[in-house]
C-alpha cells in the first residue's frame, strides 16, 4: 500500500467527528472555565503590546526571551503560509462555510492559547535548559515522563514539517512562478540563510522577527485592503455566504448532508488550529524560557497572536477570494489568492503574492528554528547542538525542491497528536489556571 494513502486513511481517522467534538469541547468547557478570558482581556492584550518594551539585545546575556520577544517569536511563527495557501484551500474545498466554522472555533480557542501560556511561565522558574514550557509542566502528570517525551517528539514533528518543510517548499514555488529562478537555486540560498540565523542563537532570531513580522503584516494588510475596497461592494455577499454555507455545505464533498458538513467543520476546524496553533502547545514552548515572569499578564499577551492571525490576516484572505468572485473557479492554494489579487493588481498579482509567500515563509522558518531547537534540546539532554543546525538548515535545502504533499499529511497527523497530548496537560492543571487568573483579578480591584 501506497505510504502516502495509508497516512491519508490514519489522517482522516484522527480528525473525525469524536475529536472535532472532543476539540471543540474543550475549547468551549475552557473558555467557560476561565470565565471568558479572551473576551474579558482583549483590550488589555492589545494595551500590553503596545506598551514600551525591553531591547532585543536583552537575549545575548541571558539566552532567554522576555514575554514580548516570546510574543513576537509566536507572532513569527503563526503567520505563515496556513494563512495566504491554507485558507484557499479551504475555501476550495470546503467551500465558504468553512472561514466560519474557522472564526468560531479560534475564537474559543483563544481559551487555550492563555491556558498553556499561563503553566509555561508560571513553571518557567524551576523549569531549566533542557526542559521547559510543554515538557516541564507535562512531566509533572502522572506517566509524565512519557507525555512529555512525546510532546517533544510530536512537537519537534511539527516544526520541521510545519515550520520548516512546507514554508521552505512554497518560497521554492513561489519564486520559480513568479521569476523562474531553479528551486535548486533557492535551496542553497536557504540553506546559507537559515545557517546563518541559526549560527547567530536566539538573539539573531529575535532581532529579524523584530524587524520582519512588523513588515509582513502591514505588507499583506495594505494590499488586501485595496483589493477590499476595489470590490466593496461584494464585501456584504461575501460575508453572507460564510454564514449561509457554513450550514449548506457543497454537494460534492460527499453523498450526504451530514458528512459533507462534518467535511466542512473539519476543514475550519483544522485550518484554525494550523493558523492559531492555540492548544498545541507551540506558544508555549517559546514563553517557557521567560524566566521570572507574571504568568497571567503573559497569558493575556499570548491572545492577541491568536486574534491578529485568525480574525484579521485569515479573515481578510478569505474576504479578497470571497469578494473578488474567484473562490469557485477551480483553482487552489496560493494560486486562488493570486487569481483574487489579478482582479485588481493584473499581472503584478503573481508578484505581489509571491512576495509575501517568501516574507511569510522566512518569519515562520526562523521562529519554528527557536522552538525546534527547544524541543531538540529536550530530546537529546542538551546535547549535539551543531548537528541541530545541520539537520534544519539540511532540511530546509530539501524542502525547497521535494513534493510536500506526503508532509502535508503528517503534519495533519503531528497536529492532532500534538493537540491531544498537550490538552491532557491543560485540562489536568485548570484549577490552579483559574486560581492564578482570579488572584490577579482581585489584584486589580484592590488597585482601583
Amino acid at each position: 500500500m501506497d505510504i502516502s494513502l495509508l497516512l491519508s486513511a490514519i489522517s482522516d481517522a484522527l480528525w473525525g467527528l469524536p475529536f472535532l467534538l472532543f476539540f471543540f469541547g474543550t475549547c468551549v468547557l475552557m473558555t467557560c472555565y476561565l470565565n471568558f478570558v479572551q473576551f474579558r482581556y482583549f483590550v488589555e492584550s492589545v494595551r500590553m503590546i503596545f506598551a514600551p518594551q525591553a531591547n532585543s539585545d536583552v537575549v545575548e546575556k541571558s539566552g532567554t526571551l522576555s514575554p514580548f520577544q516570546a510574543f513576537m517569536n509566536t507572532l513569527g511563527g503563526n503567520i505563515g503560509n496556513g494563512s495566504l495557501a491554507g485558507i484557499p484551500v479551504a475555501i476550495a474545498v470546503g467551500g465558504p462555510g468553512s472561514i466560519f466554522w474557522l472564526l468560531v472555533m479560534s475564537t474559543f480557542s483563544v481559551s487555550l492559547r492563555f491556558a498553556e501560556v499561563y503553566l509555561a511561565t508560571y513553571f518557567s522558574s524551576s523549569a531549566t535548559a533542557e526542559k521547559s514550557g510543554p515538557m516541564y509542566y507535562l512531566s509533572l502528570l502522572p506517566g509524565g515522563r512519557v507525555l512529555s517525551y512525546l510532546f517533544g517528539v510530536f512537537g519537534f514533528g511539527y516544526m520541521m514539517t510545519g515550520g520548516n518543510l512546507i514554508q521552505c517548499n512554497a518560497v521554492g514555488l513561489a519564486l520559480y512562478r513568479a521569476w523562474g529562478i531553479s528551486q535548486t537555486i533557492t535551496a542553497c540560498v536557504v540553506f546559507v540563510f537559515v545557517g546563518y540565523i541559526l549560527l547567530g542563537g536566539a538573539s539573531r532570531i529575535v532581532k529579524l522577527l523584530d524587524k520582519l513580522v512588523p513588515i509582513k503584516v502591514y505588507g499583506f494588510l495594505i494590499s488586501a485592503i485595496i483589493v477590499l475596497l476595489y470590490h466593496a461592494t461584494a464585501i456584504p455577499h461575501a460575508l453572507y455566504l460564510m454564514v449561509t454555507l457554513a450550514f449548506q455545505p457543497q454537494a460534492v464533498l460527499g453523498g450526504t448532508l451530514a458528512f459533507a458538513l462534518q467535511k466542512t467543520i473539519a476543514l475550519g476546524f483544522q485550518q484554525g488550529i494550523n493558523a492559531s496553533e492555540a492548544g498545541l502547545g507551540t506558544a508555549a514552548v517559546a514563553f517557557g524560557t521567560t524566566k521570572g515572569q507574571d504568568p497571567v499578564k503573559s497569558g493575556i499577551m499570548s491572545m492577541l497572536s491568536v486574534y491578529i492571525n485568525t480574525h484579521l490576516i485569515c479573515f481578510l484572505v478569505a474576504l479578497c477570494v470571497l469578494s473578488s468572485g474567484v473562490w469557485n473557479s477551480g483553482e487552489t492554494s496560493s494560486a486562488l489568492l493570486i487569481s483574487a489579487y489579478e482582479t485588481v493588481f493584473g499581472a503584478a498579482a503573481g508578484w505581489i503574492v509571491s512576495v509575501l509567500v517568501m516574507m511569510f515563509a522566512t518569519s515562520v522558518v526562523v521562529a519554528y528554528a527557536y522552538n525546534a531547537k527547544v524541543c531538540w534540546e529536550f530530546l537529546t539532554g542538551g546535547r549535539w547542538p551543531v548537528v541541530f543546525i545541520i539537520f534544519y538548515a539540511i532540511s530546509a535545502w530539501y524542502g525547497t525542491m521535494m513534493n510536500a504533499r506526503i508532509v502535508w499529511v503528517i503534519n495533519s497527523l503531528v497536529t492532532g497528536s500534538l493537540f491531544l497530548v498537550n490538552t491532557i496537560g491543560l485540562l489536568y492543571f485548570a484549577s490552579k489556571i483559574k486560581d492564578g487568573l482570579s488572584a490577579y483579578q482581585r489584584k486589580q480591584k484592590d488597585n482601583v
